[in-house]
């Protein structure tokens, strides 16, 4: 029982924290602000989490951790569509925490870059070993962010099956660069 009631802690204490994000920036959150929407004590609080910046961390990994998995399980090629549509569908659940994360910066919180980390990784796995005129760290870095770009966006405003079949078009341009 009592690991049902912290499993139902720590997911209030989330929703609420997720809750605060939509009305006020990180900054201006405090635990007092998150305790209320979340609908528990400071102490509960307190005993799950240090403070806003270690819950804060622990939802960025728990995020970034699932974001690899969900990459590395993706095998099919450049050419097919279905592997980024699967990709929008596996965040959708969470999308709007997801994107109330990636806007925030912290130094030991900062789900953006931990997601452009991962899709720059990602790519530079499934690449061919083609000889571009452009260097691969830009390629790389032009893939992440563009690809991170059209998740958020996704993610958003919808459109995930025409998002995808254009970032497969751009990608595919973007592997036609070769010397």
């Amino acid at each position: 029982m009592t690991d049902l009631r912290k499993f139902k802690s720590r997911r209030d204490i989330q929703a609420g924290f997720i809750a605060c994000l939509g009305d006020q920036p990180f900054a201006a959150v405090t635990v007092n602000d998150i305790c209320a929407a979340a609908l528990v004590g400071r102490s509960t609080f307190y005993h799950h989490y240090a403070d806003k910046y270690a819950l804060l961390a622990e939802m960025v990994t728990e995020r970034a951790d699932t974001f690899d998995r969900l990459l590395d399980s993706r095998v099919a090629g450049v050419a097919d569509d279905e592997p980024l549509l699967t990709l929008y569908r596996q965040l959708e659940g969470d999308a709007d925490a997801i994107t109330r994360l990636l806007a925030i910066h912290e130094r030991d919180g900062d789900l953006r870059a931990r997601y452009l980390t991962s899709l720059a990784r990602h790519a530079e796995a499934l690449l061919p070993q083609v000889a571009l005129s452009i260097p691969k760290d830009f390629a790389l870095e032009l893939y992440a962010t563009t690809a991170l770009t059209a998740i958020s966006w996704s993610l958003r405003h919808g459109e995930p099956a025409a998002i995808s079949r254009f970032m497969n078009r751009l990608v595919k341009m973007v592997l036609s660069t070769s010397a």
